[in-house]
């Protein structure tokens, strides 16, 4: 899957590695290579799955997750050290893992943490194996250029949302419902922050309760927008002309 991020735990409590496990199943964009209850069978075997990103338990016997850490060689998949015991996080972060969790992990921290790795590294999330044949320069191009996603917080969860699924999004006071194919979510948001998150090469304002992915307006017709789901919106007539741009920047016979 050339989506995807090859996760591995390390960790010896079962009850700490099932739940790892459960985080690393809820998103979509990770896999998971494998677990060890053991840091020196990892050691041995961990270079053949080739994982981009390692959940690290720093309180282990025989071999504890610093000095494993100290011994894998350069260079080494992304760590994430999870303890708990708070001293260890100076010798997790002088060793350069990305993030240190804390025990019991939410899963809300879980999401900040693997949103970070996936900001910090986003050729990563699409590059092959190592034993893959290597991406070539516009394929780099092309993968640098995704528009990427967000965590929404609606009611009983927090979501993924991928850009490029969402066809238009509405202002219900402080909140937002955001249409995405077949189904909406609802999030505490306004549209005004959801305009600063979006990347505005993508998306417009039409109206003052709407924003809109530009590749799904199918067409205008004085002051509606025709949407490719059917759906049909007014446009703000502070917002007419943004829209006018937008059509005649890809009008093809203007």
């Amino acid at each position: 899957m050339s989506n995807t991020l090859r996760c591995a735990i390390i960790e010896d409590e079962p009850l700490a590695q099932e739940l790892l496990e459960k985080y690393v199943r809820r998103i979509s964009f990770l896999e998971l290579a494998g677990t060890f209850d053991d840091a020196v069978t990892a050691f041995t075997e961990l270079p053949a799955l080739a994982p981009q990103i390692v959940f690290l338990d720093i309180n282990m016997p025989e071999m504890n997750g610093i000095e494993f850490l100290k011994a894998l060689p350069a260079p080494h998949p992304v760590v994430v050290m999870t303890t708990a015991n708070p001293n260890h996080a100076l010798d997790g972060f002088d060793l350069g893992v990305a993030d240190y969790l804390m025990k019991p992990i939410t899963f809300d921290r879980f999401l900040k943490a693997i949103g970070r790795i996936r900001e910090r590294f986003p050729v990563s999330v699409n590059a092959p194996a190592p034993a893959a044949v290597a991406a070539t320069l516009p394929q780099r191009e092309a993968l640098m250029a995704e528009p990427g996603f967000a965590y929404f917080k609606t009611d009983k969860r927090t979501e993924q949302v991928l850009y490029a699924d969402i066809e238009y999004a509405e202002a219900l006071g402080d909140y937002l419902r955001i249409f995405l194919p077949g189904r909406n979510i609802v999030t505490h948001l306004t549209i005004k922050k959801l305009l600063e998150i979006l990347p505005a090469e993508h998306f417009i304002r039409t109206h003052r309760s709407h924003i809109v992915q530009i590749r799904h307006i199918r067409s205008t017709e004085g002051n509606m927008l025709f949407l490719s789901s059917g759906k049909e919106l007014l446009i703000g007539p502070s917002y007419r002309d943004e829209v006018r741009n937008v059509m005649r920047k890809w009008l093809a016979n203007g």
